[in-house]
């Protein structure tokens, strides 16, 4: 028998998660591999799964879990190359949270000798959302300003490092600033404490700390009012990415920043591109972003580790606001 993570209702992760007993997968077939799951991370959108609130409509039940983690090829089938038992490799596709699955090797991502596993374990989300944004909607060049909220996150996290290491410079936005205390050490990262309220009141601290250059690029994880409040901050002609529903509210943004001041608004879901990319594009952009993560440049906090026994309270730490990093599951 192999374990893995489901809910059979809906409602908080932390109630519905559970740990269950499953056949073992069959052996892999042409073009397939086995792999051992190692580490996974829980995710926002993991737990918005959990309440029906994420994707286009609730997925059918039981549901199985999971879209990130890193493992090691256990077994390969017929007609296999370029991977090996003992290989370690992300899969990018969905469900991850069980002690074995098996893969077409078109779904996988190898990962470079070395390589932290918990690191590896977060690379389909966090780094890839972050790199994609950064490079598809706007043309940053050195010294170039992009601001974001929920910086202190995964995704926030990465963008301030990558745009670091293209000498961008960045405004990461956090309601508190003791979450932000690791941006800090990011060169060009400036944080700025903002819990809500007046948006004018963000945009004079963002001219504080600009000395009034323009900010080009917005990024917005929350939805509801604080779509409006980066869309203040953005200079004419500037362009705000809405990626997530934190909120669970609709994006709010005053037509004329629209209109007038010309700001484009977009949206941009990871798993959308990953469904509408060339495997090839795939493929290169996974392996530039595992050789920075293991270089150094790209580094996301562990805020806790739980075997899948302990799901219930892996899920209830996932969910509080003040965790400090992920927090990850693995099968023992």
């Amino acid at each position: 028998m192999i374990q893995k993570i489901q809910f059979s209702r809906f409602g908080p992760a932390a109630e519905v998660l559970e740990c269950v007993d499953a056949p073992p997968p069959p052996p892999p077939g042409s073009g397939e591999v086995e792999i051992d799951m190692i580490h996974m991370p829980l995710n926002p959108s993991d737990i918005m799964m959990t309440a029906g609130i994420y994707g286009g409509a609730p997925p059918p039940l039981p549901c199985d879990m999971g879209r990130e983690g890193v493992g090691r090829i256990s077994a390969t089938g017929p007609d296999v190359s370029g991977f090996s038992v003992g290989d370690l490799v992300v899969p990018i596709t969905a469900p991850t949270w069980q002690s074995k699955i098996i893969r077409p090797v078109e779904a996988l991502i190898p990962l470079p000798p070395g390589i932290v596993l918990q690191q590896a374990a977060m690379l389909r989300s966090g780094p890839a959302t972050a790199a994609l944004m950064l490079r598809d909607y706007v043309t940053l060049g050195e010294g170039d300003w992009a601001i974001q909220n929920v910086a202190n996150s995964a995704v926030g996290t990465c963008f301030a490092q990558l745009a670091s290491n293209r000498g961008i410079r960045t405004l990461n936005i956090v309601r508190r600033m003791e979450a932000g205390t690791h941006l800090e050490d990011i060169p060009g990262a400036v944080v700025i404490e903002h819990v809500g309220g007046p948006s004018d009141e963000l945009k004079q601290k963002v001219e504080d700390a600009t000395s009034g250059e323009p900010v080009r690029l917005g990024l917005d994880a929350i939805a509801g009012p604080s779509t409006d409040a980066i869309a203040q901050c953005l200079a004419n002609g500037a362009t705000l990415v809405n990626y997530g529903v934190l909120s669970k509210e609709p994006c709010q943004i005053y037509g004329g920043h629209l209109h007038f001041r010309g700001i484009t608004m977009r949206g941009f879901w990871m798993s959308q591109w990953l469904q509408l990319s060339a495997p090839a594009e795939v493929q290169s952009l996974y392996a530039e972003l595992a050789q920075l993560m293991n270089d150094g440049v790209l580094h996301m906090a562990v805020a806790g580790a739980y075997s899948f026994a302990q799901i219930k309270d892996a899920a209830s730490h996932a969910a509080g606001e003040a965790r400090g990093g992920k927090v990850l599951i693995s099968p023992a």
